[in-house]
């Protein structure tokens, strides 16, 4: 079966809060139903997209625009695929399911807003672009996949989980890291001062991160095969982390990452 599709007519005037389109919540509605679903401010699904009624454990969002806010906030099973850019907060409190981005993600994906104690709690977000600033913000529980570049102080606050991330890596990174993986393909910059450099390790688990970037596709599979061993940064030591950064390699100079 087909799956469900949201096709964007045109790029909004402001964003859009696209928190309430899950596939949990989509499986047992109708067209009519679904087009009268209310966003911010007081808009209709139906005023900005075309529907095409499918399995709603698929969800896929056409044209995609960096207005579109908190897609996938809040899902807990099914796959979103979201065909271009998104803007900040996609995937927040994710509790299990899977959001793939195309394009490229906004401000804290898989991260917490204000006010709030943890960021994601589970599932999968695998990014095909760039992320903005602070990927992963109190991120609980989950994996994010990030095949471009990250912004400023990815993992900041981490509580648990994964981020890999293929390019460039912003200001900070790590910074307040309590627990949990960064993964990085590229040295950093900079390495904040306050982890650990603790030599080069050969690690079981990049085996089982490898078998999950084959399956992800060719979007992420052209970084394998990892090298052997990973140098091995402790932190955030600053606020008793344990948590680690990972970088697989020092040179920088490969040209397979996206840049834009």
């Amino acid at each position: 079966m087909t799956a469900l599709t949201l096709t964007l007519r045109a790029t909004p005037a402001r964003d859009i809060d696209l928190s309430g389109l899950n596939p949990e919540r989509l499986a047992a509605m109708d067209r009519d139903a679904i087009g009268t679903m209310r966003l911010s401010g007081g808009r209709q699904v139906r005023d900005f997209f075309d529907i095409a009624i499918g399995d709603a454990q698929h969800l896929v969002i056409r044209n995609a625009d960096q207005q579109l806010t908190y897609v996938g906030a809040g899902m807990r099973a099914g796959t979103i695929t979201v065909e271009g850019n998104c803007g900040a907060y996609a995937g927040q409190a994710m509790r299990g399911g899977k959001l793939i981005i195309t394009g490229s993600a906004g401000d804290f994906v898989g991260g917490a807003p204000p006010g709030e104690r943890q960021g994601m709690r589970g599932g999968t977000i695998a990014i095909y672009g760039n992320a903005g600033d602070r990927a992963g913000e109190r991120m609980r529980r989950g994996l994010i996949l990030i095949g471009g570049n990250a912004g400023a102080c990815c993992g900041a606050n981490m509580l648990a989980g994964t981020i890999f991330v293929a390019g460039n890596m912003g200001a900070m990174p790590g910074f307040a890291l309590r627990r949990g993986s960064l993964l990085l393909r590229r040295q950093p910059q900079a390495v904040p001062a306050t982890f650990q450099e603790s030599g080069e390790h050969s690690l079981l688990f990049l085996t089982l991160l490898e078998k999950q970037l084959q399956r992800e596709g060719a979007a992420f599979a052209r970084f394998l095969p990892f090298p052997n061993k990973a140098r091995r940064y402790c932190g955030d030591l600053a606020c008793g982390g344990t948590g680690e950064m990972l970088v697989f390699q020092r040179d920088s100079s490969n040209s397979d990452i996206r840049s834009s």
